[in-house]
């Protein structure tokens, strides 16, 4: 009674979003009800075709009469399961009923809603939907978004109507068996995170719709004498964590020697990986993915504007954002990802291609870069919050990668390298195969980013091949060259 008490108090949109969204997980029994260690039996054959940001289309897909993107799209179509990070917002702009978001005051892209039939036209059925983007037009966008993508047959992950419906994972079932996904977001604006119902006066709120979360802050690690300057430099500025001290939204720690240190909160990664545990128990492969702009880098080419918290202006670009060396937080939360009994891992968020690492057996894509990038020709982006963004060319150069698992073991992944049309136009922001000495280049650059990882990428015709090797010290050797 309590349950229907509660799906009556939601709109119409909520409603309908609720049940085509938690239709798709209703493939097999509940978590109590599963057993991690009696995993279900795989497939002969699964083929997964993953990319990275969807910014686009804007422009109606049919109308495209390209062949070459086709080819491109044929990628998708052909596997079991097409996957990619779908940012930015799906619903008519003219009809929506609700407002931009105070803190990123109504970003792009907006889609209409016919586009969400182009993605699962070309073959992607898979999408998260955490990342910063994803509440540009607060909750009401987020549901209005929802429901758009289930009404075109697209399971999305990461973001639900509460925080619980945000954490767990959500399954696709394919010809050839049940493909879970579990997604987070690192970079998010705080109001993106789902929330759980509250009780006031013996009430219970609805939850709070929003993303998976995985809050993730830099510590600043300094020897005795300059952390005791910092202490006193601090005054009443400072607060005191334990045995560090925070000075605004920055953290300092005392240590031996200078360094930087990525740290997780604990309770989020707890619930991440326990979230893997259940995928695990219930389907055939398991995919986790996450949208972090943090890097290895600490150069930031955008300062904050005056007034801006840092943790608002870190909230769409980390410093250093194009730096093809991830965080150490990503390395270390993907290889216990892959323990857990993820099968892949998928990284987005940066616009640049990053390496490829096999742990265990099992492939992570520290990025590949976006597979629809429509800025309608421009270069010079102005953000939300007042930045000048300027893209760069990398920005238009991206993979796909086909990977072909036999049982839960991965057999082959292939690297198609993308170039991405930057002028304006009906063909904006539209991927298609790089060719030539383009094409090279691009898998060149793969190659020389997936060796410190100690993966080795052949090129053969224009396409790269993984050799694929099952290491347990694979993820000694990624400890050892990533700082």
């Amino acid at each position: 009674m309590e349950l229907l008490t509660r799906f009556a108090r939601l709109s119409a949109a909520q409603v309908l979003a609720l049940a085509l969204v938690t239709r798709a997980a209703a493939v097999t029994p509940t978590a109590a009800e599963s057993n991690a260690e009696q995993r279900p039996a795989a497939a002969e054959s699964v083929t997964l075709a993953l990319a990275g940001d969807l910014i686009g289309p804007f422009h109606p897909m049919n109308r495209l009469q390209d062949a070459r993107f086709a080819r491109v799209a044929a990628l998708f179509r052909n596997a079991d399961v097409g996957f990619a990070n779908q940012e930015g917002a799906i619903f008519d702009l003219r009809s929506f009923a609700g407002h931009p978001a105070a803190e990123t005051g109504g970003g792009r892209p907006v889609q209409q809603p016919a586009r969400a039939a182009d993605i699962r036209d070309m073959g992607i059925s898979l999408v998260s939907k955490a990342n910063n983007h994803v509440t540009d037009y607060g909750t009401e966008g987020l549901v209005e978004t929802l429901r758009n993508l289930s009404n075109a047959g697209i399971v999305a992950g990461g973001a639900g109507l509460s925080d619980r419906a945000a954490r767990q994972p959500v399954y696709l079932e394919t010809r050839n068996g049940v493909v879970a996904l579990v997604a987070t977001a690192s970079t998010f604006p705080p109001s993106s995170v789902a929330g759980a119902p509250v009780v006031r006066d013996g009430i219970t709120s609805n939850p709070r719709p929003g993303m998976s979360p995985l809050h993730v802050r830099q510590v600043r690690l300094l020897p005795p004498d300059l952390f005791a300057s910092i202490r006193t430099a601090a005054g009443p500025l400072g607060t005191h964590e334990g045995s560090a001290i925070r000075i605004g939204d920055q953290v300092f720690r005392q240590d031996t020697d200078i360094a930087t240190r990525w740290e997780m909160d604990r309770s989020d990664e707890d619930a991440i990986l326990g979230a893997i545990d259940e995928a695990r128990g219930r389907a055939n492969l398991s995919l986790f993915s996450i949208h972090a702009h943090e890097t290895a880098g600490d150069e930031d080419p955008y300062p904050p504007l005056p007034f801006e918290p840092m943790v608002l202006h870190k909230a769409n670009e980390a410093p250093s954002p194009d730096d093809p060396r991830p965080a150490t937080f990503e390395v270390e939360l993907f290889h216990a990802a892959i323990d857990r009994g993820a099968d892949v891992v998928i990284r987005h968020g940066p616009h640049v291609i990053g390496g490829i690492e096999v742990y265990k057996g099992k492939p992570i894509f520290y990025s590949l870069g976006s597979l629809f990038l429509d800025f309608g020709g421009r270069r010079v982006l102005n953000s939300p919050g007042g930045e000048n963004l300027i893209v760069p060319d990398a920005w238009y150069e991206s993979v796909v990668a086909v990977c072909q698992f036999r049982g839960r073991r991965l057999a082959t992944i292939k690297l198609y390298p993308l170039t991405i049309e930057s002028g304006a136009g009906d063909r904006s922001g539209i991927p298609r195969f790089a060719t030539g000495e383009r094409a090279r280049a691009i898998l060149e650059r793969l190659q020389k980013l997936s060796a410190a990882f100690g993966t080795q990428v052949e090129i053969v015709d224009g396409v790269g091949k993984v050799r694929v090797v099952e290491d347990i010290r694979a993820g000694a050797v990624a400890k050892a060259l990533i700082p």
